[in-house]
Parts: structure tokens; C-alpha cells; sequence
């Protein structure tokens, strides 16, 4: 009986000790580098970068999503456009629309390679941000 407890205990002993391990951070998690956060311009191009969002604008809003980084290299998805976006034209120019919200008014295979994320790489030289790969790339300064 005495061996059976000390096996049980055993047992709870590397149960918990398995759980403590499987929460710790492994380091290699997507993460946002924070030197992205903040609102960067170039002509009439804007992004806003702020812990793992962003927005697009050119002019008028255009598309808004999540981002990661890691190391110089970071992955963008839209998860909305913008009604007034070139190319979509619906009547209320002031709404934004998830890819479920476009469905049946948009083909699948347009929706699909606009929604699907894009990775590029990225690169901050003081005030200077470089994209390179991603939909609207080039050199922004931080506003």
C-alpha cells in the first residue's frame, strides 16, 4: 500500500512538474518588435503599427490587420478592408469588412490571395522603416 502512494505521488509530482513546462514561454513564440509601434508616413501612404495591429491608409483608410516579427522578418494579415478601398465600392463608404463580410461580393479566389498573410521583411534605421514583400512597401518615416 505504502509503494503505491509513493508511485502516486510520483506520478502527481511529474504531472505538475510536465504542466510548469508546457506554460513556460520557449522563447521562439511570434512576438511584435516594439520599435514598430507608432504611426510611420510615406507621401500619402500611412501605417500604424501598435503590439501586433496595424492599419493601412492611403489617403482614406484602406485595410487593418495583425502582424508578428521575428527577427527581420514580419507577417502581415488583413482581417478588414475599408468599403471606401479602391476597387470596392459599396454605397456606405464608412464600414469596415472582415472576408466573411465580402463574401458573395467578391470572387473566393480574389478574396482568398487578398486575405491570405503576406511575409516580408522589415528593417528600422533610426527614424526610417523599410518593408520589403508586404502589399505597400518602401521607406517610412515615423511620424
Amino acid at each position: 500500500m505504502a509503494n503505491k502512494r509513493f508511485l502516486m505521488g510520483i506520478l502527481v509530482m511529474t504531472l505538475v512538474f510536465g504542466m510548469a513546462l508546457v506554460g513556460c514561454d520557449d522563447g521562439l513564440t511570434s512576438k511584435t518588435d516594439p520599435a514598430l509601434n507608432g504611426t510611420w508616413v510615406s507621401g500619402a501612404e500611412e501605417y500604424k503599427f501598435n503590439n501586433g495591429s496595424f492599419e493601412f491608409s492611403d489617403r482614406s483608410p484602406c485595410m487593418k490587420g495583425t502582424f508578428t516579427t521575428s527577427n527581420n522578418s514580419m507577417t502581415m494579415t488583413i482581417t478588414q478592408i475599408y468599403s471606401g478601398y479602391p476597387g470596392f465600392n459599396f454605397e456606405d463608404k464608412t464600414k469596415w469588412y472582415s472576408k466573411a463580410d465580402l463574401k458573395g461580393y467578391v470572387p473566393d479566389e480574389e478574396l482568398d490571395n487578398f486575405f491570405t498573410p503576406k511575409t516580408g521583411t522589415y528593417s528600422i534605421s533610426g527614424n526610417n522603416l523599410t518593408l520589403n514583400g508586404f502589399w505597400f512597401i518602401g521607406t517610412f518615416t515615423k511620424k
